[in-house]
């Protein structure tokens, strides 16, 4: 199989690999606009994810469709023609915002097939499916494997699982080796991809889609083989510097994959379908694609992270799987999530120790200790509700406890959010994503955003069940720090319980904590009077000089028989609590406050989170911390901040504090204007940490401040704290806005005009015409004046029909602060206006001028009709003949 493409062609550089009791949690957002996904980027920071799972962002076929049907991978949406999800400038700057938040983005990604198979003459003319090629000698299908096959159904006829079309999207031959230059920029190269009437034909601007071979290649050797390679980059200072090179069609998918990573910005996928691709695609080439191609947030160079779609059994998803230090391919926890949704179905009448035996993560060594697997409970395929649209889940579709599982237990966790943005736009389309949790982000019902934020700051350490061998209703169990010796210390003690009748379990457990640990039930269901009414589990377990505690954990449903859906406690030892402030010089609290939306809006565009509004050249951080239990003096013993991804000198030191090698905190700055821990002084109320810094280090908008402060702990464990957030937005400009159309001559009487955000704070914008000198245009707006969003940074408006010569557009550019600019600019119509030579005046010199010229004179185009004819000539003289007349009768004294 020969697939060697001049882009790819190495030495061994390892990547450290992931540690196993890491717990980042992923929301995977749905049936959402780009923008709304940016808009509501506060909600995602202050609920506490680490990273979000987005759809596929390729045009799709079908412009509704969620974009499994890809048709073309460099195309992300444009104005003219939007993805479902907005345009290239959307998916950009949402990117770039998640990124503030120090959350990593995986975008869904399809590299086994692209939309229907079609053999319709008209699309195979007008170029197939871009960057694809059909119709070889011999060989109609080209890059794609033949039809005569189906991948879905092995019990069906014609089943073949790597050659098949699955559910009828054609299916890509990666082992074909037909070599064009896919994307072709130069017309006459005898590489070039045969061009059809519209798509594949040569356009400068695809030197974009390529790499620069000018630039420094990454050299490396795949293990997996021993094949060297050299991958170019993407010139980031110049796009117009790639270098369009022949590829087969394997080529082209891991062209993409580096184009969405360095150009784009992603940091990793999840692959669709990749059982339906061979092993040695990912093995030999995708995952030489991604090695070491992501720079961190501190400026390191790793492999992407990504996981498969296997649908099959553990043991044949093992061999997609690859965490060898070259590749970093990890795989949807399927099996686990099945086991999940089927204990949460059966009420009771099921049991954990199914759960625990169906996770991938028990393939690779035996053990659920997170060494792979992404877990969840549901997903776009197999959700709460399914339909078209799928109809709203209640709470008992929630699945609380089976969440609380995956986030407290080792592993990479995921939630699936469906907003449901789409079913109010698209009222019939083919597949509808199915439902998730749709209280993912905190309303209405913030229990499970509560879990994400506990697990956060306990969740380390190894996984051990308590309770087994019976965990038929019940299971409960710890993370625990190995210290030696066979020895362990305690982090944090969860119960969960699929039981639907009335009550609480109750369980004695050998723990690892020390006696005498004072432990908190955290999230709040023990002082919930619809969870225990009746005061049977205790807000604190103190554990015996046995090491033993009896741990109550409620049914589904209280004493009463009213179902709460919330069958589940958290115990850990007291995390620092306290308040996080953001003040001004005065020392006082901001008081600018930009309110969280209204009830009112829609639920899939409602920002939950109030925004402190810093208008000061400086500001301070301030965390007064509490003694959240005064029974237990390991009080806060540190407290570290970061703004937005962090990895920067705010605290002045002329240093990053905090490294990327730190397993708690990468990034993270000591203050250093005040510090006063509580442990070191219990003499204290509170515990106090200020940094003062100028906020000219941040630029304009919105900004994501991050505090964490921990309990001490002398006793080995990992960490425990709390992660104090807020979200404020640095207002000390207006909005910055241009006038594209600007110092340019208009061509046209009916012009629209372009205006250009030249940050990220432009929230609305107004035109105005020929305003009278010295207007105020600000009572003045309004839904008759505004200009229409085209695309991230661009609004767009006709101001009528204008006559020829000069006018004022006055821009009025507003942000959500309600902090404005306003700027007019003088704009010139010149088409009609007769003056051909350009010398300022009307004369018969641009009469001969007329019947010089050739081609289209906007000057000279008197009819305005687009063209410049004997009519405009005529009609020219006319006016010039109507001048001297005018001239003759006012004669000059």
């Amino acid at each position: 199989m020969l697939l060697l493409c001049p882009l790819w062609t190495v030495f061994f550089l390892g990547s450290a690999p992931a540690r196993a009791d890491d717990n980042p949690v992923l929301l995977q957002w749905f049936e959402t606009r780009w923008q709304t996904i940016e808009r509501r980027t506060p909600d995602l920071f202050m609920a506490g994810y680490d990273a979000v799972w987005l759809p596929p962002p390729c045009k799709a076929s079908d412009p509704s469709s969620p974009g499994y049907d890809v048709f073309d991978r460099f195309d992300l949406g444009s104005p003219a023609a939007p993805t479902a999800y907005g345009t290239e400038a959307d998916l950009r700057a949402l990117i770039a915002e998640l990124h503030r938040t120090s959350s990593l983005v995986y975008v869904d990604w399809i590299m086994n097939h692209n939309s229907s198979r079609t053999s319709d003459p008209g699309f195979i003319a007008a170029g197939g499916w871009p960057g694809f090629v059909l119709n070889q000698p011999g060989d109609f299908w080209g890059d794609f494997h033949n039809g005569q096959f189906q991948s879905q159904d092995p019990n069906g006829p014609n089943y073949n699982l790597w050659e098949g079309d699955l559910v009828g999207l054609i299916d890509i031959a990666q082992e074909k080796n037909y070599q064009f230059i896919r994307h072709p920029v130069a017309a006459g190269d005898p590489l070039n991809l045969p061009a059809g009437t519209i798509r594949n034909r040569p356009d400068p601007t695809n030197r974009r889609f390529y790499p620069d071979l000018g630039l420094p290649g990454r050299m490396f050797v795949n293990p997996a083989t021993g094949q060297a390679w050299t991958i170019h980059p993407f010139n980031s200072l110049d796009a117009t510097a790639g270098d369009a090179v022949s590829e087969n069609a394997t080529g082209l998918l891991m062209r993409a994959t580096q184009w969405m990573v360095e150009d784009i910005g992603a940091d990793g996928f999840r692959l669709d379908a990749a059982k339906h691709i061979p092993q040695w695609f990912w093995n030999n080439f995708w995952d030489a694609a991604v090695f070491q191609d992501r720079l961190t947030f501190g400026g390191s160079r790793v492999t992407p992270y990504s996981f498969v779609e296997c649908v099959d059994s553990n043991s044949f998803t093992q061999t997609y799987i690859r965490k060898d230090g070259f590749g970093n391919r990890d795989a949807l926890d399927l099996n686990g999530a099945g086991a999940l949704r089927d204990i949460r179905a059966a009420q009771g009448f099921g049991s954990w120790s199914t759960v625990l035996g169906a996770h991938i993560d028990n393939q690779d060594d035996g053990f659920n200790n997170g060494s792979q697997g992404v877990l969840h409970v549901y997903s776009h395929d197999n959700g709460s509700t399914g339909g078209a649209p799928p109809p709203l889940p209640g709470p008992d579709l929630y699945a609380l406890p089976e969440n609380c599982y995956i986030l407290f237990r080792p592993g990479v966790a995921n939630i699936y959010y469906n907003s449901r943005q789409f079913a109010s736009i698209f009222t019939s389309r083919g597949f509808w994503p199915d439902e998730g949790n749709p209280t993912a982000l905190g309303s209405p019902d913030p229990s499970l955003v509560r879990l994400v934020r506990l697990s956060s700051g306990y969740a380390r350490g190894e996984f051990n069940p308590l309770n087994g061998p019976d965990y038929s209703d019940v299971l409960v169990f710890e993370r625990r720090t190995p210290l030696g010796g066979g020895a362990s210390i305690g982090n944090v003690l969860v119960g969960v319980n699929d039981r639907y009748d009335n009550g609480a379990q109750q369980r004695t457990v050998l723990t690892s904590f020390a006696p005498g640990t004072r432990l908190h039930e955290l999230t709040g269901n023990h002082a919930d009077p619809v969870v225990d009414p009746n005061n049977v589990i205790p807000e604190m377990l103190t554990v015996g000089a046995d090491r033993r505690v009896t741990i109550f954990v409620p049914n589904n449903r209280n004493p009463s028989g009213v179902a709460h859906h919330r069958g589940y406690v958290v115990y850990g030892p007291a995390a620092p609590s306290g308040t996080l402030d953001i003040l001004a010089p005065s020392g006082q609290p901001v008081t600018t406050i930009l309110p969280a939306d209204p009830a009112s809006d829609p639920d899939y565009s409602q920002r939950l989170t109030p925004i402190a509004v810093v208008t000061d050249a400086t500001m301070s951080i301030r965390l007064l911390t509490s003694k959240t239990d005064p029974g237990d003096p390991n009080f806060d013993d540190n407290a570290v901040f970061r703004i937005d991804q962090g990895f920067r000198d705010f605290n002045g030191n002329g240093m990053v504090d905090i490294g990327e090698n730190s397993t708690v905190v990468p990034g993270y700055e000591q203050f250093v204007t005040f510090r006063r821990p509580l442990f070191s002084n219990p003499s204290f109320a509170n515990g106090l940490y200020t940094q003062t810094l100028s906020t000219g280090l941040l630029d304009e908008g919105i900004h994501y401040v991050s505090v964490v402060a921990f309990r001490h702990r002398s006793d080995g464990g990992d960490a425990i704290d709390t992660d104090f957030r807020r979200v404020i937005y640095v207002d000390r400009l207006p909005p910055q806005v241009e006038l594209l159309d600007a110092g340019e001559p208009l061509i046209t009487i009916t012009p629209t005009f372009r205006v250009h955000a030249l940050d990220r704070t432009v929230d609305r914008v107004y035109l105005f015409l020929d305003l009278p000198a010295g207007t105020d245009p600000l009572p003045l707006v309004g839904p008759a004046s505004a200009a229409a969003r085209y695309d991230r940074f661009e609004w767009r408006k006709s101001l009528g029909t204008l006559t020829t010569g000069a006018h004022n557009v006055t821009v009025v550019a507003l942000e959500a602060t309600g902090n404005s600019t306003v700027i007019t600019y003088p704009v010139e119509v010149i088409i009609g206006s007769g003056d051909l030579n350009h010398d300022g005046r009307v004369t018969i010199d641009d009469l001969y001028e007329a019947f010089t010229a050739t081609g289209y004179v906007p000057e000279g185009d008197m009819d305005f009709d687009g063209d410049f004819d004997t009519t405009d000539r005529r009609l020219l003289e006319a006016r010039l003949r109507a001048m001297e007349t005018q001239n003759m009768a006012s004669p000059q004294r």
